[in-house]
């Protein structure tokens, strides 16, 4: 029971990656298995066998909630674009409350002002560069450096990965890698990119991530806020400058709202839990 439970949050866990808006390590943390999963990716050469069982139980619960969803979601942005970004939008803007409420302080001061500048500005810029499409990156190096985003925004709570993903213009990218590795049909060379980079920042951010929120908590959810930000201003930007009609707009703004409302109930939820 105890291991199917752990497949249970693993499952939501890999469907909250899926859906923008709804941090992957934010109900890691609300299940109670987020300080273990750092703590075993700071160290992945001391694993013992329970930690190999924790792992693998969580691992293949991810894989089954991503593998039912990615396809869906795929088929909704090439076929409902406008609609289906303001939806995640919805998402995203739900979840602001979320890490407002992990900053302690009331007013802001000049550090965490500057924090939040240099993380909003550190995003838009990068998308800027790479105008939305990762033109500039040569193809193969773009999958390695999906791999470092994913583990990042999987190990920091409250970044939607989904959402920069989106922003950057690499999310049909990333669904492509998540439906080849659930169906077996994924290139090999394009699988070791994205995992090598995957592996070599989990190790290197999780001690890192591990350090800043047990001694500047604050801070480091204010950086947070400006990742978040940003990625709403980048989604906005490129949703309205594709054509769309005015039944799309009003079906839109319904989703937004209802969107906005998911996140909330879903963070409610299992804050509870």
């Amino acid at each position: 029971m105890k291991y199917i439970m752990l497949i249970c949050k693993g499952f939501i866990i890999g469907v909250a990656k899926i859906i923008p808006g709804v941090s992957g390590a934010i109900i890691a943390i609300s299940f109670g298995v987020y300080e273990r999963l750092v703590n075993i990716m700071s160290r992945p050469t001391k694993l013992n066998f329970n930690d190999l069982k924790f792992l693998v139980c969580l691992l293949i619960g991810a894989a089954l909630g991503i593998g039912l969803l990615c396809k869906v979601v795929k088929w909704c942005l090439e076929i409902f674009y406008l609609p289906t970004m303001l939806l995640f939008v919805g998402l995203i803007f739900g979840g602001i409350s979320e890490i407002t409420n992990k900053i302690k302080t009331k007013r802001m001061s000049a550090k965490s002002l500057i924090t939040f500048i240099c993380c909003f500005s550190i995003l838009y810029y990068l998308v800027n560069i790479q105008g939305g499409n990762g033109n500039v990156i040569h193809d193969n190096f773009v999958y390695f450096l999906i791999g470092i985003i994913e583990s990042a925004t999987t190990i920091i709570p409250g970044i939607s990965g989904t959402a920069i993903f989106i922003a950057l213009g690499w999310y049909e990218n990333l669904l492509g890698i998540f439906e080849g590795m659930t169906n077996f049909s994924i290139d090999f060379f394009t699988l070791c990119l994205f995992l090598s980079g995957f592996i070599i920042s989990t190790i290197m951010i999780s001690k890192l991530i591990s350090y800043l929120f047990n001694n500047h908590k604050s801070l480091a959810y204010t950086g947070v806020l400006g990742f978040m930000i940003s990625s709403l201003v980048i989604m906005l930007e490129d949703t309205f400058s594709h054509g769309f009609s005015i039944l799309e707009i009003i079906i839109g703004v319904c989703l937004f709202l209802i969107g906005t409302m998911m996140t909330k109930k879903i963070n409610t939820f299992f804050s509870k839990l």
